[in-house]
């Protein structure tokens, strides 16, 4: 396991709280654009480090008026963009449409809610590995393809908060909602593994549809752009 980093995501879920709940006098909220690079989704992993899902994340947010923002999100990984020794065919596309409102706006930084939609499309390739079916049953194979696709909607809290004339981090954490879909397709050697016995199996090795709560904890580097 991985305390270390488990901290980091804990103080980041912290800090926008601990920043609204700060006592500083209000400006009016200002004029501001972004572009943004995200920090740490090149670095996703399941906790227990066992299966990757790194991807490039960059995105653009516009201002609209003194209390709104909109912004757009895009993530790209494969093989070739990761750090990580993931499979030949690893690839994974998301995009996710935020909807920001402000709630406080001071001198270096501006706290808000938002609304984020996602849709996560992700390949893989498997290689003698275990998965449970829709009914139940533990099969095993020699090769498979697996596809997941993951819808959300995550309310979120967070800050802007400025370090410089125009670089800046945003830091977030917010719960929702997901709905994910697991296929297996192309199996190689399929047999029912009748004596596999597993108490929790894994996201990935679950066929079928499953809605459930879905954690955001981010961090991201911004570029300010002002009129």
């Amino acid at each position: 396991n991985y305390p270390f980093m488990k901290i980091i995501l804990f103080v980041i879920l912290l800090f926008p709280f601990a920043l609204v709940a700060q006592e500083e006098k209000p400006i009016k909220p200002r004029n501001e654009s972004y572009i943004t690079m995200d920090l740490l989704s090149t670095y996703y992993a399941n906790f227990d480090g066992k299966f990757f899902t790194p991807r490039r994340r960059f995105g653009f947010i516009k201002n609209i008026n003194e209390n709104s923002k909109v912004g757009l999100s895009l993530g790209f990984g494969n093989r070739a963009t990761s750090f990580y020794n993931t499979g030949s065919k690893y690839l994974l596309w998301e995009i996710r449409p935020e909807y920001y409102h402000i709630i406080k706006s001071k001198e270096k930084a501006i706290f808000y809610y938002s609304i984020e939609l996602l849709y996560i499309n992700h390949n893989e390739e498997f290689k003698s590995q275990t998965f449970r079916s829709q009914q139940n049953n533990y099969f095993s194979f020699e090769e498979a393809d697996y596809n997941r696709q993951k819808l959300g909607v995550i309310p979120k809290l967070g800050v802007f908060l400025n370090i410089s004339k125009r670089i800046g981090i945003n830091i977030y954490s917010g719960v929702g909602l997901k709905y994910r879909i697991n296929s297996y397709s192309n199996i190689t050697n399929l047999l029912l593994n009748e004596n596999f016995e597993e108490e929790s199996s894994p996201y990935y090795r679950n066929e079928g549809n499953q809605l459930g709560i879905e954690f955001s904890l981010g961090l991201k580097l911004y570029y300010r752009l002002k009129k």
